[in-house]
């Protein structure tokens, strides 16, 4: 039977880029994204708009090398009283998907805007 090695040693010493899984899932969510990937870069944009006009624009880099890194931002632009920039979470360094969307999820006026996105039940009352 061959050794392997402990799985602590086998697993990546910095952050992973989680663009591409990162992508999908926020495609999912209904945002629009844009991403550009290289060997020991990674930018991914993305944008989605809420019922009310907010923009909420996500930022994730990941970076490879001798001290690697990956963060993320959101802010939200509003038009409501004239133009208004909102800087929600920035620098945030992230190391798994999870943390990610606990981040995202996680932001009360992004939260609340979602809520604002889901369809209203239609409740129809019988007449007799």
């Amino acid at each position: 039977m061959e050794k392997r090695a402990p799985y602590h040693t086998a697993a990546p010493k910095g952050p992973r880029n989680l663009a591409q899984p990162l992508g999908e899932w926020l495609r999912a969510q209904g945002f629009s994204v844009l991403l550009q990937e290289l060997s020991a870069y990674a930018l991914l944009t993305a944008h989605w708009i809420s019922p009310r006009f907010e923009r909420f624009e996500l930022t994730y880099t990941w970076q490879a090398g001798p001290s690697p890194d990956a963060t993320c931002q959101l802010r939200a632009l509003s038009h409501q009283l004239g133009p208004q920039v909102e800087v929600l979470f920035t620098a945030q360094r992230v190391r798994r998907l999870k943390d990610m969307r606990l981040l995202l999820l996680g932001n009360v006026r992004y939260h609340n805007a979602r809520l604002l996105a889901k369809p209203a039940a239609i409740t129809t009352a019988s007449t007799p």
